[in-house]
């Protein structure tokens, strides 16, 4: 492996073990303390409701977790899409009801934006493109040859 592909991979580590954090956070608030969003957010609170998305952000840790143990280069690519197109979504959503319920209160919304969009969701385009140019390169086109299975393989 060249060294711009072990530095890619470990800032690509680096990333999804911050998703992995995030992720985290809001299973804990989501699940243990739904009233959070009640007195910080337009949404109000729905204890079913953010159980449902404490669960599935378990199943986000578990994937991205796994793909990082075992440091699945192709697992983690697949967590690095997932990951930054859920921070643009989820992000999108929080600046929207920002725009047309402002208010100082709504705390979750703003975190929402500038932690979730702006750093989870830009930081994982930079990572994508990053890992595009690196694809891209003459050099990864030289040493990426089919083997006689039909799969890749590298010099």
């Amino acid at each position: 492996m060249k060294q711009n592909e072990k530095q890619l991979k470990k800032s690509i580590t680096i990333y999804l073990l911050f998703m992995t954090a995030a992720c985290t956070g809001a299973l804990i608030w989501q699940f243990f303390l739904p009233g959070l969003a009640e007195s910080f957010s337009a949404w109000g609170c729905s204890p079913g409701w953010q159980r449902e998305i404490a669960l599935w952000n378990v199943g986000i840790i578990m994937g991205i977790l796994t793909a990082v143990i075992k440091q699945n280069m192709a697992c983690m690519k697949v967590m690095l899409i997932q990951s930054a197109a859920l921070c643009w979504l989820l992000g999108i959503n929080h600046f929207l009801t920002l725009l047309s319920h402002f208010s100082s209160r709504y705390i979750i919304h703003v975190l929402g934006v500038f932690e979730v969009m702006i750093l989870g969701g830009v930081w994982g385009t930079a990572l994508l493109l990053q890992l595009k140019k690196n694809i891209n390169s003459p050099a990864e086109q030289l040493t990426s040859l089919p083997s006689n299975s039909g799969q890749e393989r590298s010099l």
